[in-house]
């Protein structure tokens, strides 16, 4: 029997997650309103104009750190929920990487998750405090407080990630797939959750303990003689321990195999082998630590170098060549992560949640554009970040791209961005063209992406658009003339002529394209999904098209404002003050602004998240986060929060 967890982790891949409990009904993006209509391309978010006034999701990345740390395991399968465990705790920093997402403990004792969040598994908890341990599994992310106590969040629709109100102080914990495990601080292991397969039922003679590792349907743990046992689901052979096996000093449960290191230091591992997982490489010789994925297996030798082997589809058993000597070792479902001998904490393998994109600290920035599921911003040094849902490539961001001057991320799936010498580059998801730049195109100053097709403004002041055209979104009027802005919508497209004159053509079902005949000149304009925001000359605010959530009711105390972003179905607003204004769709929160926000200089409204800059410069995003993409960057491992 498949768990239904599994079944709900297939729907995060596809952005529609379960909800966590007590969530809203909906907790992924919500089906855009023409998906149905296979005659139009799925809309994105609007593009948001050019207002600078004021884990780059990538599958292999590095970060600096100061102090040796450790490293747990966890993981998980897409056909099976499976996770690592944690090795024996000690007081330095340590990564889990879990089936989507990844998080480290500081030194310092500082939690930081990032990557898949679809049941609020990287939300940490606002009074955690400083934690000794964390495990990251499919669903649910445990915690072991700097008191011994323990703290789950995430999925918990089998009591998973409900602490035992009686459990006490413990000293570490594995995250399985539906179940969590838990040494207390008398060696005595607790499991609970999910159960069906006897992983959550500890053995009645299995005495004291001094480390578990919970998988999908099996557990493991080394016992205080050093004894291991297995327990549970063992379909594969992965529960049932070789008879000469010896004394182990740790223990790791994959998704259908198990490893041991023996108290001679050498690797033996048994169960499922399809992708050769279970093969322990003839020339591997002593180790130090081992952690069984998903369906791969790493271990770190006792010369500290490391070796992967396994299943490799989105390479994760690839160690890379400038890697050098490792301390530690996390195997998550498809993505690997270490802390290597000289400090660094490095990643890799799959990243569309951007789980293998280590970050640095964000540090200022210039300029935001927010898409349905990422954010990409533009730092105080013209450089590039781009974080949160990296499916077709939109948010790993070009390595040669170099400084930039402008981007947009609303495209569907599809990021373009400027670069300083004023050329233009898009990437990410192509399926009409709409991140094919045109070869003639030239110097350009301004550009849209928007639902399925781009549009651009060369040096010239003159449109190109190109990309999905069923509607005529991409089709440039011939009378047009020169323009100063452009935003792209879903389906329609919008510009503003040198004559401060407004014009829109595409799709129109909502009245989206169709320009209110008292609005005169306007000085910027945002394209929605299906409806139009325009700032007039006087200052004043007018919205049009589609209303089902109020997005295009624009409030009657909101006063002059000198920016707007129309989001899906919400809209916000930088008033003539610099205070931010939103209303419209609020399911997740995103127009909400924070109460202590203070002034912005910039904002852009997406399909369930929103991000502002400060007038200090910072970035502060909120909303629907369930791949990471209202997590703002910082470092993981810096001590100070």
């Amino acid at each position: 029997m498949i768990p239904p967890i599994i079944r709900s982790v297939v729907v995060v891949l596809l952005l529609t997650t379960l909800p966590p409990l007590g969530a809203p009904a909906v907790a992924g993006p919500a089906p855009s309103r023409r998906l149905a209509d296979q005659t139009h391309t799925a809309p994105r978010l609007p593009s948001l104009v050019l207002t600078t006034t004021a884990h780059t999701a990538q599958h292999s990345d590095t970060l600096a750190v100061t102090q040796p740390p450790q490293v747990s395991a966890g993981l998980v399968s897409v056909d099976h929920l499976v996770f690592l465990p944690e090795i024996v705790v000690t007081p330095s920093p340590q990564v889990s990487a879990g089936f989507g997402h990844t998080c480290v403990v500081n030194s310092a004792g500082r939690l930081a998750c990032w990557g898949l969040n679809g049941f609020g598994q990287t939300t940490t908890p606002g009074a955690l405090g400083a934690v000794s341990q964390v495990s990251a599994g499919g669903g649910h992310t445990c915690a072991i407080t700097s008191a011994n106590a323990l703290r789950c969040w995430g999925y918990n629709d089998y009591g998973q990630a409900s602490v035992p109100s009686d459990l006490g102080t413990v000293r570490q914990v594995s995250v399985g797939g539906n179940h969590t495990c838990a040494v207390t601080s008398a060696n005595t292991l607790r499991c609970w959750g999910w159960n069906d397969a006897g992983q959550a039922t500890v053995p009645g003679d299995l005495g004291t303990v001094s480390q578990v590792s919970a998988s999908v349907y099996h557990t493991c743990a080394v016992t205080s003689a050093n004894a291991l046992r297995c327990w549970g689901g063992n379909g594969s052979g992965q529960a049932t321990v070789p008879g000469d096996l010896g004394t182990v000093s740790q223990v790791s449960a994959g998704e259908g195999h198990t490893c041991a290191v023996t108290s001679a230091n050498t690797l033996r591992c048994w169960g499922g082998n399809g992708s050769g997982q279970a093969t322990v490489p003839g020339d591997l010789g002593t180790v130090r630590q081992v952690s069984a994925g998903g369906s791969h297996t790493c271990a770190v030798t006792s010369a500290n170098t490391l070796r992967c082997w396994g299943l490799n589809d989105s390479g994760q058993a690839n160690v890379p060549g400038d890697l050098g000597a490792v301390r530690q070792i996390s195997a998550g479902w498809h993505h690997t992560c270490v802390i290597t001998s000289a400090n660094a904490l490095r990643c890799w393998g799959l990243n569309d949640s951007g789980q293998a994109s280590v970050s640095s600290d964000l540090g200022p920035v210039s300029q935001v554009s927010t898409g349905w599921d990422r954010t990409c911003v533009i730092t105080s040094a013209n450089t590039l970040r781009c974080w949160g849902g990296d499916s077709d490539g939109q948010a790993s961001v070009p390595g040669d791209l170099g400084p930039v001057s402008q981007v947009s991320a609303q495209g569907s799936w599809h990021t373009c961005a400027i670069t300083s010498a004023n050329t233009l580059h898009c990437w990410g998801g192509n399926p009409s063209g709409e991140a094919s730049v045109p070869g003639d195109l030239g110097a350009v100053r301004q550009v849209s992406a928007g639902g399925g097709h781009t549009c651009a403004i060369t040096s010239a002041n003159t449109l190109r658009c190109w990309g999905a055209n069923n509607d005529g979104q991409a089709n440039v009027p011939g009378d047009l003339g020169t323009v100063r802005q452009v935003s792209v919508g879903a389906g329609h497209t919008c510009v503003i002529t040198s004559a401060n004159i407004l014009v829109c053509w595409g799709w129109n079902a909502n009245g989206q394209a169709s320009v209110p005949d008292d609005i005169i000149t306007v000085s910027q304009v945002s394209a929605g999904e299906d409806h139009t925001c325009a700032i007039t000359s006087a200052n004043t605010l007018r919205c049009w098209g589609a209303n089902s959530n109020g997005e295009a009711t624009v409030p009657g105390d909101l006063g002059t404002v000198r920016q707007v972003s129309a989001g899906i179905d919400h809209t916000c607003a930088v008033t003539s003050a610099n205070t931010l204004r939103c209303w419209g769709g609020n399911g997740y929160g995103q127009a909400s602004v924070p109460g202590d926000l203070g002034p912005v200089l910039q904002v852009s409204a997406s399909g369930n998240h929103t991000c502002a800059i400060t007038s200090a410069n910072t970035l502060r995003c909120w909303g629907l986060n369930e791949v990471g993409q209202a997590t703002v960057p910082r470092d993981p491992l810096a001590g100070v929060p």
